[in-house]
């Protein structure tokens, strides 16, 4: 038998359901905007409305999918079509009352439901309802319940209640979440020993369903239960279909990175993914994304849960640098998650990184900021922090819990999920799958850029691009190999976990590429980003920006103390705000005490080429112009409070200092001899076939003689037409080039080239990708390849962040066009003239923004 979908396509037409149209009674009455593969859902569910006309749906959606989103969608459509009686049921109180939040609360953050839905012309309510006596006409009326719920109601009926004599007398559209719990019956009649306390839930739940034969039953699960008798019983009733392995392929997941320890103390752990922690938060930081990631910590029992959550507290209490230290002196070199940390800490705070550390995890992860989720009460009563943990006002970085959130769990910004168990006995297979659900939960992904990409993955391509740490959900757990075994394979199953190795490729000159070096040397631009110690460069605008977007709390002073006191009363309402310029307000004295106070040190900052000569010239040229906004009761007659004022936006300067101070200087481009002109090896992802042969993905063996190597990678298609767009032009470089080359920059170091600009991207670096070199026919004589072109490729939709790129590769005064000399390595006396030049973004062989590329292409060659 076909399942549902493919019949479905039979009858209506892949074409047709490809080109059907979203109705706007749906798309305009959403708060969030469908995906892709959520509109397909909706247009399969049309299609079979329309024709085979199934009132029993099943939606067969991946964990983190947004299957409340679709569910909101369906319930408009059957609002449309008449339907004003909903019952919602799930097996979780947990779930339950998340879901109630998504539908009916329209102060969550997560309400599904634009602020005012409209259909034909009239407003429409989404209402709660206890019963549907008094169901609301102009309302989607929504009885919420637990599968248990249902069943006592319907078996032992109560005066007042929703009775099954009622539900005859309205026509119902059923919603059940997590609906393979609704199988228990099914798979009994397979095997008849089978016994547990869910007896008659299904039959229960039929009856309801069959009291009307307009009633609809539309069921959610990303699980369907791996039973003939199941898997028979959904066959025909499957309308959509997207499979985790799917979503995760499609870039909508994390992806999932184990961290093992061999240190059986618990300390290790806990201090790991905290450190992971720290490094997600700063980094994200300082690329303007708002994330705050949050920490799971797994236990086996309640009990242990509260020792451990004493535990981690007490080692909090006594961090130190030291500790930090030691932690990283004994990371092992294949952690590279740790390695990469690490060189980011010491970039961002400099030689005191393990003090700065220590004090940061001890304020960032102390108890007020915990949540232990392990009693049914705490559940209940933390449902909306544990459904809200995105939200700017939650605080909670810390979860510790059992087994209490491996299904229905909400969560976005879980990037750490830490193992404590060290009990080997205790990995089961009931356990190991248990495991792999919650760590499939955790690899929700977090969304950040803009547009489409938005909620999927960008940087795949591994750690050259360190926003990857923001798009891994890292799950710590002792180096326990059997459990570590499991563990993957049960991801493997579930398709969140991708079957990827690293492996050594093999680059190898092509049979041209040797033929020219045999006879000419290789040379090429490039310069170096140099650290600096303690001196700091910053951008004076950049820093007045960020300090001009703080608000200085209303200030006051205890005659008796003088004790300082924040009033937060009315701190977020506008009306109750003032713009001041800081040097109208507060005179340089009472800065340069608090300068003192804070141990602020001018001498080695910079703002570019330009030295801050004293602390009046630091505060003439960046304190004094700041304009910030004050609570418009603010006093400043008392030097005390001006001078806590000062220290407020002076603390506010040194946190925003250490986030965009260039620790580093840049040098001046140089040329030099391309020494590595041979075979080359780098590491790339790949593959397993079935044999353990490593298959490497995007990787083609060229066809182009002109390349310099055998093979070549293919991160998107684009790479590939210019290629291709060389291919059909080279007679045309051939006419101007006696011998010529172009190699694809697979990462190689010597390329990289950094920004020297005093602008604000200064020290910021890439890799071209792709380098020519050329020996032009005047210069036939000569032993060198005496011009290099820079090109890069470039989708349209990154042209914005990376516009800095191409306004320095075509700088005439940096790179361009420019001449360099240096000395031949042959001969010492021997003086190289050596040319650089550039192309604008090559966008694609027929983009209209290539334009500007072809024209340059043209007139060069």
């Amino acid at each position: 038998m076909s399942k549902l979908y493919e019949e479905i396509i039979a009858e209506f037409g892949k074409k047709p359901l490809r080109d059907m149209e979203i109705p706007i009674h749906i798309t305009q009455n959403l708060s969030k905007e469908l995906r892709e593969y959520q509109v397909d859902a909706i247009k399969y569910y049309l299609a079979n409305k329309e024709t085979l006309k199934k009132n029993h749906l099943m939606f067969n959606m991946a964990t983190g999918s947004g299957k409340t989103l679709v569910m909101a969608a369906l319930m408009l459509e059957c609002y449309k079509s008449g339907y004003r009686n909903f019952i919602f049921f799930v097996n979780s109180t947990a779930i339950l009352e998340k879901t109630k939040a998504n539908f009916c609360d329209t102060f969550s953050s997560k309400y599904l439901f634009a602020n005012e839905i409209n259909i034909d012309g009239k407003r429409v309510e989404i209402k709660a309802v206890s019963s549907f006596g008094g169901s609301d006409e102009n309302a989607i009326n929504i009885y919420f319940s637990t599968i248990q719920g249902l069943f006592s109601l319907f078996k032992e009926e109560k005066e007042n209640s929703l009775t099954l004599e009622d539900l005859q007398n309205h026509k119902i559209v059923f919603l059940a979440d997590e609906a393979h719990h609704l199988n228990s019956e099914t798979k009994k009649s397979l095997n008849k020993s089978e016994q547990d306390d869910k007896d008659g839930w299904e039959s229960i739940i039929n009856k309801a369903f069959n009291s009307h034969v307009d009633n609809l039953m539309l069921e959610f699960s990303a699980t369907i239960p791996n039973d003939k008798k199941v898997l028979a019983k959904y066959e025909d009733k499957i309308v959509y279909e997207y499979a985790l392995r799917k979503f995760c392929l499609d870039g909508y997941s994390k992806r999932i990175f184990l961290v093992k320890y061999d240190d059986t103390e618990l300390k290790a752990r806990f201090l790991g993914a905290c450190l992971l922690s720290v490094y997600r938060e700063v980094l994200a930081r300082e690329n303007d994304i708002e994330l705050k990631p949050i920490v799971l910590f797994k236990s086996e029992s309640i009990n242990l849960s509260k020792e451990n959550q004493n535990l981690f507290n007490e080692i909090l209490q006594e961090l130190n640098g030291d500790d930090i230290s030691e932690f990283y002196n004994n990371i092992d070199d294949g952690d590279e998650l740790f390695k990469y940390s690490l060189e980011f800490f010491i970039r961002q705070f400099g030689e005191n990184y393990t003090n700065v550390l220590a004090e940061h995890i001890k304020n960032a992860f102390k108890e007020i900021y915990q949540l232990n989720a392990n009693d049914n009460k705490e559940v209940e009563d933390y449902q909306i922090k544990l459904n809200t943990l995105e939200d700017k006002e939650n605080v909670i970085r810390v979860i510790f819990a059992v087994d209490k959130l491996n299904e229905g769990w909400d969560v976005l910004n879980l990037f750490d999920i830490v193992r404590l168990s060290s009990a080997v006995a205790k990995n089961t297979a009931k356990t190991t799958t248990k495991e792999a659900q919650l760590i499939g939960r955790g690899a929700r992904y977090f969304p950040f850029g803009c547009g489409d990409e938005k909620y999927k993955r960008k940087y795949d391509r591994g750690i050259s691009n360190q926003l990857t740490m923001l798009e891994r959900l890292s799950y710590h757990a002792l180096n326990d190999v059997e459990y570590i075994s499991n563990i993957k394979k049960e991801l493997k199953d579930q398709g969140a976990l991708f079957d990827e190795a690293e492996g050594i490729l093999e680059l190898n000159p092509s049979q041209k590429a040797k033929e020219i070096t045999n006879k000419n040397e290789i040379f090429y631009v490039s310069n170096k980003k140099i650290m600096l110690g303690k001196d700091y460069i910053f951008d004076a605008s950049k820093t007045k920006r960020a300090l001009e977007c703080i608000e200085i709390p209303y200030t006051e002073h205890k005659i008796s103390n003088s004790e300082e006191k924040f009033d937060d009363e009315n701190s977020s309402n506008i009306a109750y705000k003032t713009l001041y310029k800081v040097g109208e307000k507060i005179e340089y004295k009472i800065f340069a005490k608090a300068m003192n106070i804070l141990k602020i040190n001018i001498d080695k900052i910079k703002i570019y080429n330009e030295e801050l000569e004293s602390k009046k010239d630091f505060y003439d040229k960046v304190i004094a112009p700041l304009n910030l906004l004050f609570h418009k009761n603010q006093k400043f007659n008392d030097p005390v409070i001006r001078l806590d004022i000062a220290k407020y936006i002076l603390t506010h300067y040194k946190e925003q200092l250490n986030k965009d101070s260039v620790k580093f200087e840049v040098t001046d481009f140089t040329t030099k001899k391309l020494v590595d002109i041979g075979s080359r090896k780098i590491i790339k992802n790949g593959n397993c076939s079935e044999d353990g042969e490593l298959i490497f993905k995007g990787v083609e063996n060229s066809p182009y003689e002109w390349l310099y190597y055998d093979k070549f990678s293919t991160d998107s298609g684009l790479e590939k037409e210019f290629l291709d767009f060389i291919e059909e032009n080279k007679e045309i470089i051939d006419r101007k080039f006696s011998e010529w080359i172009i190699m694809r920059n697979e990462g190689f170091s010597e390329f990289k080239i950094y920004d020297n600009r005093k602008v604000a991207t200064y020290g910021e670096g890439f890799e071209p990708d792709f380098i020519f070199f050329g020996k032009p026919k005047e210069g036939a004589d000569l032993g060198y390849l005496s011009v290099e072109m820079i090109i890069e490729s470039k989708g349209a939709g990154f042209y914005l962040k990376d516009e800095w790129k191409e306004d320095l590769i075509l700088d005439e005064s940096i790179l361009n066009k420019k001449v360099f000399t240096c000395t031949s390595s042959k001969n010492i006396d021997e003086k190289i003239e050596f040319n650089l030049y550039a192309l604008p973004f090559f966008f694609g062989k027929n983009e209209a923004n290539s334009q500007e590329f072809k024209k340059q292409f043209y007139e060069f060659f």
